[in-house]
């Protein structure tokens, strides 16, 4: 699941059901920051900014799937990902859709 462009749960399923994982803390506190300084915080458009990024098929079982993209994603997301949304942001090039960052995954 993205708020906006940014990662924040990943979920995978198999035949024995759904997992669902949560990303490292600072991507919450990334959404929280993005959502002050892009005027969201306390409004609908927060809320309905959450939405489910591309489904895809993995190998593995669910709980193998969720935990390596976990650690993809916790490993790889630039740490200065709030300042780099912030400059996008600023100069009027940021695309808010869900997924739109996934190239700055090392």
């Amino acid at each position: 699941m993205y708020w906006k462009e940014v990662p924040v749960t990943v979920q995978a399923e198999d035949r024995d059901g759904q997992v669902s994982k949560q990303l490292d803390e600072r991507f919450q506190h990334g959404v929280d920051t993005i959502s002050m300084f892009d005027g969201s915080s306390n409004s609908d458009e927060y809320l309905m900014a959450w939405e489910w990024g591309q489904f895809r098929e993995e190998e593995g079982s669910a709980e193998d799937v969720a935990g390596r993209e976990v650690q993809r994603l916790n490993d790889g997301f630039p740490v200065d990902f709030v300042r780099r949304i912030r400059r996008l942001h600023s100069s009027g090039d940021r695309d808010p859709q869900p997924g739109a960052v996934d190239h700055w995954i090392e």
